[in-house]
């Protein structure tokens, strides 16, 4: 966001430039139904959002599973696994080759992260909707979940490309955590291991001394401190239920 979203003005232009997109969207490209889902997002329409960011992550599913199957992550399908004539090799090797070109034509790595963001900020806006109880609550969960489990391809697919990036680290964690139910000690590995990388970083920019910006080094510790409160809540509310 830039500082012209406060223009009088600035929503009627971001809704023509959308529809811009939206008219020449051919169906394989996820980046007019993303910008669509971020806006709706930003105008409070939740069911909007929920809708469009899930048709985007439809349409760079095969190559996110595929890539975070490289890091244990994946949907895997059990049938194929189970599969062991040679017609069937043939067709699993034929599903390999698709899932090989779906991969190499994803989109850039800050693309699928903000993806990721915006799937999670859509479970926590239908989570927030379950809190009301009422008949489509059960429905309402099952898309919350939805959300979630495409973040944790999206995020999967970011950790088989990088790996030192802390942010999808920090994001799987949080995936984890909002599941329903919670997945405590896959939410505690990312994080823990989030809290490790930072650590790293905070000992080297120390290290640095006075080469480091002071503002840089207290924003590696405030993301440290965030983490590890949300980690001992976590624990907290575990303990608590067992």
């Amino acid at each position: 966001m830039t500082d012209l979203c406060f223009e009088p003005d600035a929503e009627e232009q971001c809704e023509a430039f959308l529809s811009s997109a939206l008219a020449v969207d051919d169906g394989t490209a996820p980046d007019a139904m993303q910008t669509k889902a971020n806006l709706r997002l930003s105008q409070r329409r939740g069911e909007e959002a929920v809708h469009s960011i899930l048709e985007a992550y439809s349409r760079m599913r095969a190559g996110c599973e595929a890539m975070a199957d490289l890091v244990g992550l994946g949907r895997e399908d059990e049938e194929r696994r189970k599969k062991s004539n040679d017609k069937d090799d043939e067709e699993a090797k034929a599903k390999e080759l698709v899932e090989i070109d779906a991969a190499n034509s994803l989109p850039g790595f800050e693309f699928r992260c903000q993806t990721s963001k915006i799937l999670l900020e859509c479970a926590a806006v239908l989570g927030d909707s379950d809190r009301g109880g009422g008949e489509g609550a059960d429905d309402s969960d099952a898309r919350r979940n939805a959300c979630v489990e495409c973040a944790i391809q999206v995020l999967g697919s970011l950790l088989a490309e990088n790996d030192e990036v802390v942010e999808v680290w920090y994001l799987l964690g949080c995936a984890f955590e909002v599941m329903s139910p919670t997945n405590v000690d896959a939410a505690k590995f990312y994080w823990e291991t989030a809290l490790a990388m930072l650590a790293k970083v905070q000992e080297g920019m120390e290290q640095a001394g006075d080469e480091v910006d002071d503002e840089e080094l207290q924003c590696v510790i405030d993301q440290r401190n965030e983490i590890k409160e949300r980690l001992d809540n976590l624990l907290d509310e575990a303990e608590e239920d067992e």
